[in-house]
């Protein structure tokens, strides 16, 4: 108890509460990520990019005019932001291309935390879920988040793989960093009465601020799809000097299990906290068909959750620059 509360103090750290992840947040970590990259580090992650096999379509067509008539670094920024959310753009593909390009599990890895103990000793080992954390040899559907980001360093380091190989694995690269270090990409709860096989992340636990628990973590920083607003909140946080020094200090570690640990911790200490914890021991011990009106986060709550995914973003946008420079040295 005494290292989680501690955690969490190191974790609440800006003066006011953030308004989190959805592209809003993924674009906030591509420009953080562009911006620490050089011009020709930055040019040569574009490159890659123009290979994509839905380039023409998913992002030169999809670019707004005064970008496309504006310098080439804008061009570039805006970019690398669609990159980012592109694996979530996919999921409203149909037909071949939903299935050529839609991979539904390399969003999250769902590690176990349980309700009660005795949910614990009741379900412990009987868990159908992927928790494996080495990338297969080649690029497999049911991969979690993990094993998405090691299979996509892989095949972004190997000479011999494919342009378009390399420029689809970029796309899931610059997202998946982002995803990993969402508290609830990390962790399903599992409960023998509410959640056999586990809550999916939060999604089915609702709440009051929002569609579902998972839901309101992934909007914690806000909505805004546009290119400007997630470029100028990225260039507040590049500037603030507490940001920067959180945003250097994560650099120094590139090892994506170390990440999944963090947003594991994070997820068990900060979004399943105890008084989330005791509403869903109130539903289960009223069983079946009891009527609980959705989970009314306080006001502690969400801005706690707001500062961590803010801090979680900036831990990202750092990170996914310092994968990318080590992808493209000789």
């Amino acid at each position: 108890m005494r290292f989680c509360v501690s955690f969490l103090v190191g974790l609440v750290w800006l003066a006011s509460p953030a308004v989190a992840w959805n592209a809003h947040g993924h674009k906030i970590i591509a420009s953080i990520a562009f911006r620490k990259l050089e011009a020709n580090e930055q040019a040569r992650v574009i490159a890659i990019l123009k290979k994509h096999p839905r380039y023409a379509e998913d992002f030169a067509g999809q670019m707004p005019a005064e970008i496309a008539a504006g310098e080439a670094r804008g061009q570039q920024e805006w970019l690398l932001q669609q990159a980012a959310v592109w694996p979530d753009i996919v999921r409203g593909f149909t037909g071949e291309l939903s299935e050529r390009y839609h991979h539904p599990t390399w969003h999250y890895v769902n590690q176990p935390h349980y309700l009660l103990g005795t949910d614990r000793a009741a379900l412990e080992g009987k868990l159908h879920v992927n928790t494996a954390l080495d990338p297969p040899a080649t690029t497999e559907q049911e991969m979690n988040v993990v094993q998405t980001i090691g299979r996509a360093r892989r095949v972004l380091k190997t000479p011999d793989a494919s342009d378009t190989d390399k420029a689809l694995m970029l796309c899931w690269l610059l997202h998946t960093i982002g995803d990993i270090h969402q508290p609830l990409h990390s962790t399903a709860l599992f409960s023998e009465k509410l959640f056999p096989e586990g809550d999916r992340g939060g999604n089915l636990v609702r709440t009051k601020q929002s569609r579902n628990l998972h839901s309101l973590w992934d909007g914690f920083l806000g909505e805004s799809n546009e290119f400007a607003a997630a470029r100028n909140r990225a260039l507040a946080l590049l500037a603030d000097s507490s940001s920067a020094n959180v945003g250097a200090e994560a650099a120094e570690e590139l090892d994506e299990r170390k990440w999944l640990d963090e947003s594991h911790q994070l997820a068990i200490a900060a979004a399943y906290d105890p008084a989330l914890l005791a509403y869903l021991r109130l539903r289960a011990m009223a069983g079946e068909g009891a009527d609980f009106p959705p989970l009314d986060c306080s006001e502690d709550y969400l801005k706690a959750g707001g500062r961590i995914s803010e801090r979680r973003v900036v831990q990202a946008g750092y990170r996914t620059a310092g994968v990318l420079r080590s992808l493209l040295a000789e």
